[in-house]
């Protein structure tokens, strides 16, 4: 989803407000506080005083600690909004049409704090209940449900030997917490039937939307939920979240890591799937994602003269001989990455390769990238562009062996 031109909401901090890392797209980066979000202006305070920026122009404002995510392993509940909000939970009650999540995350910041608790609408706003979350088998299961999906809601369950997910095609009906079952409708039955709760590993919905409204922004508790917001007002204690779905959500000030006025206008390659993928030559090696070909860290040599080099946490390695194509669906307008070679010391391999970056129509740019040279930014306009091919090819060299290029940070933005 992409940020609008204005803001749905008036976000206004108070002068006491804790400090915050802003970053913009472009690469800027700034301490100090928030004063206020208004219309499509954010007003950010550092050292050097105060500056107003375009929320369209912002990758975001953390305000608080990284998310404490669960321990690996440890089973719990997780539900996604039919809007793309996450919600990390230790239990889910059906109440008719509406679902109660109790969150992981306590209500306050003190150390006897009760769960916080969120009531949603079943239809239209939920759009997947996973609770085997924390089992990595079971997870790999219920993503393949999802992208397999039907007309239908589905209702999943695990097979006897409970290492496996299935699921049966129907129709969900209303819950009942105190009997712990739920009405459900399988494909092909004229009626109803109540199954048990305790008998449900996750709930996948078929839900009909005609629109939603637009989001502003992705708001990420210190928990690890993820609110996709229409909306963000200032409270007295914190923030008043709308989802894009309307789902309210009270936070403290406290409990907010990050505002991601990116989200939906910003897409990482390495986040994305390629529909094309084509790799020969001397004994071809798989592209790799937010690493090197030999899966290390990416790190480039910006300034060969002073061997200044800097770490990258996003970006695809290809190998020569690799041609990869990604669909944009004409949704963005601006491909923008670093191309280099890894500056691993224990890479000793030399590389020089050809880069061409097409449209399928025009070329957007070619150009040659050798191991030791500074880097070479892309900044290419794909307005309109449906679908962006990237071609890697040694230069100048028989074999293709230690031939590759890092694009560090390689993304997309509307």
């Amino acid at each position: 989803m992409s940020l609008p031109r204005t803001l749905f909401a008036l976000l206004l901090l108070a002068p006491a407000a804790a400090a915050a890392d802003l970053a913009t797209l472009d690469g800027k980066k700034l301490t100090g506080e928030i004063v206020a979000i208004s219309g499509n202006e954010l007003t950010f305070k550092s050292p050097a005083g105060e500056e107003k920026f375009l929320v369209t122009n912002l990758q975001s404002v953390t305000t608080g600690p990284n998310p404490k995510l669960p321990e690996t392993g440890k089973k719990h509940t997780t539900v996604e909004l039919i809007d793309g909000t996450l919600l990390r939970c230790s239990e889910i009650v059906i109440k008719g049409e509406s679902v109660e999540l109790k969150l992981l995350a306590p209500n306050g910041t003190g150390p006897k704090t009760s769960p916080r608790t969120i009531t949603v609408p079943m239809r239209p706003a939920l759009y997947a209940v996973n609770r085997e979350a924390g089992d990595l088998k079971l997870e790999q299961d219920f993503r393949t449900l999802v992208r397999t999906r039907g007309r239908n809601d589905l209702f999943v369950f695990k097979k006897p030997t409970g290492k496996d997910l299935d699921a049966t095609a129907g129709t969900f009906g209303p819950g009942n917490a105190e009997a712990g079952t739920i009405s459900f409708t399988a494909s092909g039955e004229a009626t109803a039937a109540d199954r048990r709760m305790n008998q449900l590993a996750g709930m996948i919905f078929n839900q009909k939307i005609d629109s939603l409204p637009a989001a502003v922004c992705k708001v990420i508790d210190t928990h690890g939920n993820e609110l996709v917001a229409q909306a963000i007002a200032r409270t007295p204690q914190g923030y008043a979240v709308t989802t894009v779905a309307g789902v309210k959500v009270d936070l403290a000030a406290a409990q907010v890591s990050k505002f991601d006025f990116a989200a939906g206008s910003v897409k990482f390659l390495s986040d994305l799937d390629p529909v094309g993928l084509e790799m020969s030559g001397t004994d071809p090696e798989p592209y790799q994602r937010d690493k090197t070909l030999d899966k290390r860290q990416i790190r480039l040599v910006l300034d060969p003269a002073a061997g200044k080099s800097e770490v990258y946490p996003k970006g695809i390695t290809l190998k020569a001989k690799t041609m990869i194509t990604y669909e944009l669906k004409g949704a963005y307008k601006v491909f923008r990455a670093v191309a280099g070679v890894d500056a691993d010391p224990e890479n000793l391999s030399p590389s020089q390769v050809k880069i061409t970056v097409d449209d399928g129509t025009q070329v957007l740019f070619k150009g040659t990238v050798k191991k030791g040279d500074k880097p070479v930014e892309l900044n290419l306009n794909v307005t309109n562009v449906d679908r962006l091919k990237i071609t890697v090819e040694s230069d100048g060299t028989v074999t293709d062996l230690g031939n590759q290029v890092s694009l560090a940070n390689a993304r997309v933005l509307k």
